[in-house]
């Protein structure tokens, strides 16, 4: 799976480069709770962004499923 994330600032790939970099679900933790309110709410979008983009990845092309519920709608 590739994950492409468009439009970022270097300041994003940075810490999106070091989340990568962490062993477990425990390091990323520890180093959350290091950071200030405002980096936490960055790391925050990164990560429901990353989870936004593996949601899209596996659900693909979805036309059929779409064709389907515009039967549905009125």
């Amino acid at each position: 799976m590739t994950i492409h994330l468009d439009n970022l600032t270097q300041s994003q790939v940075d810490m999106l480069d070091h989340m990568w970099s962490l062993d477990t679900e425990q390091d990323y933790f520890d180093w959350y709770e290091l950071l200030d309110a405002q980096d936490q709410h960055s790391a925050d979008v990164l990560q429901r962004l990353i989870i936004l983009e593996c949601m899209e990845e596996n659900l693909g092309n979805c036309a059929e499923a779409g064709a389907v519920l515009q039967q549905f709608r009125l």
